[in-house]
């Protein structure tokens, strides 16, 4: 399981709770054109998972990734995908006692009512510490409505990327990656759990809400989102995003300063708000702009309309 590259389920339950204010499908769904003193380059909002009538992404992305010379993702996909980094997840996960000792009765009422709505068996979380229970749940739920990890936007543009041998670089190391789960209190970790079964039970039809949004673009929902999360759960915010946001921004501004295009693909969750990428690179002195008329198109090769 790629649990850890889709690492910000919290928010994705969010997602569904955020107004329908977009109208109209858009040809580049969170993708920012950013001037760099050098080079143009692009700073893509992904997300981790997708359904296969979405495989084929809209035509602004493509015309990014062929800008490109070079992608940026959050960490490293081949390296979280093997299996030693499976297997050490898997260990860091496992609880000394049974989740239903661990937690509040009450979260473990909630649990089994939201787990057996989606038919997940409950042997997915029993064994494990409360975060990945809460990791488990919501990738179940996703693909028991039909979304995939392996056509998530992060993950579509990387295999894309290892084909056309174009570089790969990341925002932080795999074991920080890992870390930021398998590092987390028991509070913290019940906190997880907490934040994805509640915003689960009342959202309704996630999935097909999140498709929306982001096959329109909503960055009104996203804003809303990240100020709803913030709010509502500090310490998961900090810890998610904003803290990943300020660690990444040195990376990302040594990026944008040089002369190759970029293509900087993160969860669409980092780039709003004040805490949010597009924020702090705009303090930065940077000009970022929505990318919804991408200037004059380059040709697409036939494998990038599968």
């Amino acid at each position: 399981m790629r649990l850890l590259s889709r690492c910000l389920f919290p928010l994705l339950a969010l997602l569904a709770a955020a107004p329908a204010l977009a109208q109209t499908a858009s040809r580049a769904p969170f993708l920012f054109e950013v001037d760099g003193p050098k080079a143009k380059h692009y700073l893509l909002g992904s997300v981790h998972l997708l359904p296969a009538d979405a495989e084929q992404l809209p035509d602004g992305l493509e015309q990014a990734y062929l800008r490109s010379t070079e992608l940026i993702f959050e960490s490293d996909i081949a390296a979280l995908e093997s299996p030693e980094m499976q297997a050490r997840l898997l260990a860091a996960a496992k609880a000394e006692k049974p989740l239903k000792a661990s937690i509040a009765p009450a979260l473990y009422e909630r649990l089994l009512r939201r787990a057996g709505g989606v038919g997940m068996p409950m042997a997915l979380c029993e064994p494990f510490r409360a975060w990945f229970c809460a990791m488990s749940l919501e990738l179940f739920s996703y693909q028991h409505a039909g979304f995939k990890p392996e056509l998530g936007i992060d993950q579509q543009f990387f295999q894309r990327a290892v084909a056309d041998e174009k570089p790969v670089h990341w925002l932080e190391e795999p074991q920080a990656h890992l870390a930021l789960f398998t590092d987390t209190s028991p509070a913290l970790s019940e906190q997880i759990l907490a934040a994805t079964v509640d915003e689960l039970i009342e959202a309704g039809s996630e999935p097909a809400d999140l498709l929306r949004i982001w096959r329109e673009g909503d960055s009104a929902a996203l804003e809303e989102i990240a100020a709803q999360l913030k709010q509502r759960a500090p310490a998961i915010h900090e810890r998610l995003l904003a803290a990943r946001n300020r660690a990444w921004l040195a990376r990302i501004q040594a990026a944008l300063d040089g002369d190759k295009p970029q293509m900087i693909v993160v969860g669409a969750a980092h780039l709003y708000g004040p805490d949010g990428l597009v924020a702090l690179l705009r303090q930065k002195g940077y000009r970022l702009q929505a990318a919804d008329r991408p200037a004059e198109p380059v040709a697409l090769p036939p494998q990038a309309r599968r």
